[in-house]
């Protein structure tokens, strides 16, 4: 269906361009980050860039990432269908862990399906961690309704949630799982032997998925032994860090961006790894849990600080700093 689609790019381009009018249009008028006026420009952006590009110059992984932005746009435009049918636009936090499982499944066929070690690994990698963390997503929303988050953003937004979910929920996360996606598109265009690179990248994976699985399972226990729900987990890998999980899961993309760098274009996973290290730690993951942690439980500023918030503190506070605090 994607190469179907794709021999239709006026068309292609033309659908984006006004579904790029509608999201700016809606966006508030204030408090507005640049970037959030980006996203809805860079697919048109980087789609002008591939069509100007002159014929045989244009990087054969340029056009499978354009086509994996198709992908996600046709599967997060069903996502978001569902959503409408069940008003839990939650279900997105799902459909994460499994798109991405999928991605490079999808990009490997597309390519040929030809099977190299460097191939092999990244596809076990991915599968072992992004399919682990939808599994877990799905056992733990799925049964409870809409999350809260969304539940409040839902109230907020009134009746026009159902339509301004697909830019803001749907299509925002979607740009931003495929910006987040440079690496695993350069790393199956580039596929071979294994070499350093491969092994640095496995190591700094591993330790990813050590603190995204293990904090995951630690909070899991933690709720079910709490005797308050406003009592905050401070122990084991929460004890440094107060986000295991999203510090785990940004180690493991720059496990991905790693492998990249055995391609003549892999410098570019480095901006998309340093953009997620920015997501996850500042820009919207982080801060949005910190927000809501410090509305509901009432130890969490103390929690703050004594734990960094993102990067783990491996060694005890001095005595000097422990004053200060």
């Amino acid at each position: 269906m994607i190469a179907q689609l794709w021999q239709h790019p006026v068309a292609l381009l033309a659908a984006w361009a006004v579904l790029a009018a509608v999201w700016l249009w809606a966006l508030p008028r204030e408090n507005v980050r640049g970037l959030d006026r980006a996203y809805p420009l860079l697919p048109l952006v980087l789609a002008l860039v591939l069509a100007l590009l002159p014929a045989g110059s244009q990087p054969a992984w340029l056009a499978s990432f354009m086509q994996l932005g198709l992908w996600l746009w046709l599967w997060l435009t069903l996502v978001w269908l569902i959503s409408l049918l069940k008003r839990d636009a939650s279900i997105m936090d799902i459909a994460y862990g499994f798109l991405l499982l999928c991605a490079p499944w999808w990009l490997f066929w597309h390519l040929g399906g030809e099977a190299q070690p460097s191939s092999v690994l990244l596809l076990a990698l991915c599968s072992l961690g992004f399919g682990r963390y939808g599994l877990y997503i799905l056992w733990r929303n799925l049964p409870h309704g809409e999350d809260p988050r969304y539940a409040r953003w839902r109230q907020r937004s009134g009746a026009r949630f159902w339509w301004w979910s697909y830019f803001q929920v749907f299509l925002l996360q979607g740009v931003v799982v495929w910006l987040w996606s440079v690496p695993l598109v350069i790393a199956l265009h580039h596929a071979g032997p294994l070499q350093a690179w491969h092994a640095l990248a496995a190591g700094v994976w591993l330790v990813g998925f050590v603190f995204e699985a293990g904090g995951d399972w630690q909070l899991t226990r933690f709720k079910r032994q709490r005797s308050d729900r406003s009592q905050v987990l401070q122990t084991g890998l929460w004890s440094l860090t107060r986000h295991p999980n999203y510090f785990g899961q940004t180690c493991m993309w720059w496990g991905y961006g790693l492998m990249a760098l055995a391609h003549p274009w892999g410098w570019l996973s480095l901006l998309s790894m340093a953009y997620v290290t920015w997501f996850m730690n500042k820009g919207s993951a982080t801060s949005l849990m910190e927000r809501h942690m410090a509305k509901t439980k009432p130890g969490y500023a103390a929690y703050c600080a004594r734990v960094p918030a993102f990067f783990p503190r491996l060694w005890p506070r001095s005595a000097r700093s422990k004053e200060h605090a």
